[in-house]
């Protein structure tokens, strides 16, 4: 009796921490992670002309992010075939993208992009550093600039039509961070996921709708002729390309936070940016109506 007392005893034990760990792994898989565009805008640089984009990430409670793949569809009568190949797309993830971020090493590794079809390319990525190494939660539910995406137009008068890629087959491709391959109880080191893997991520959703031109003008000049000088720069630049007029300039971070706003500004004058941090700004010019935005390298 005794025996079979002590039996139950631990089956039933046994079936709780079976219950306990099912539903802790239904709640890490139920975690969900949101994709969107932010920061589009169309360029010139050398007489050529250049589609770009931030590729935001949120989740639905915060954690460390460990590898990932994203596929993007594209027009190609905008630029063209294969554009990985023919070398008509760059990433981006400098200081301010989580895919930039640096832990004494830098946190993420081993970048491949890939044509996968004529019109879809993919971008993965592989953890740097183990979990234990970064110091915070780098997803979170605020929607944070993953990497920076750059295309150039093969014909610049079509529809770029960027989009995430949201069929089955390509989804649920991001895994929390691994463990680290140093003893127990070091933080630092580099990351063991064959040992101490991370968790499959799945229910990932997309909105591209952010990925969409906005046509505008600025002061009905030619926005194609504007730029930014110096860029990238230290603490003072010019806007170039409109003349001496006056018009309203807002500067926006990574984040789109408001960080300056001159109303007025008179083009004649330089503009001092050199209380704000080392990063990526965007440069709003123009009034709500009739605005254009220029992405700014500040050193």
């Amino acid at each position: 009796m005794k025996n079979m007392k002590f039996m139950y005893n631990t089956n039933r034990n046994t079936l709780r921490l079976l219950i306990c760990l099912l539903f802790m792994s239904m709640t890490i898989q139920a975690q969900e992670i949101h994709f969107t565009f932010a920061n589009v805008q169309k360029t010139i640089e050398n007489g050529n002309y250049y589609y770009e984009a931030d590729v935001m990430i949120e989740a639905s409670e915060d954690f460390k992010l460990g590898s990932g793949q994203v596929y993007l569809t594209y027009n190609p009568e905008a630029f063209g075939e294969d554009v990985s190949k023919n070398n008509s797309i760059q990433y981006e993830y400098e200081s301010g993208y989580i895919l930039g971020e640096n832990y004494t090493l830098p946190a993420y590794k081993s970048f491949m992009q890939n044509d996968n079809t004529a019109n879809r390319v993919s971008f993965a990525f592989q953890q740097g550093v183990s979990a234990e190494s970064m110091t915070k939660e780098n997803v979170t539910t605020i929607a944070k600039p993953l990497f920076h995406i750059k295309l150039k137009y093969a014909d610049a008068t079509q529809d770029p039509m960027i989009a995430f890629e949201e069929g089955e087959v390509f989804q649920d491709q991001f895994f929390t961070a691994c463990g680290s391959m140093l003893k127990s109880g070091v933080k630092a080191g580099f990351p063991d996921c064959a040992n101490l893997p991370g968790k499959q991520l799945v229910n990932d959703t997309y909105d591209s709708s952010g990925a969409s031109l906005q046509v505008l003008n600025v002061e009905d000049q030619n926005p194609d002729t504007i730029s930014l000088y110096p860029n990238p720069v230290k603490d003072y630049f010019r806007i170039q390309g409109l003349g001496n007029i006056t018009t309203d300039i807002r500067i926006t971070d990574i984040n789109g936070k408001l960080v300056k706003n001159l109303s007025g500004h008179s083009l004649d004058n330089t503009i001092n940016i050199s209380q704000l941090q080392t990063g990526v700004y965007f440069i709003q010019i123009g009034s709500q109506n009739s605005q254009k935005s220029y992405k700014l390298i500040k050193e």
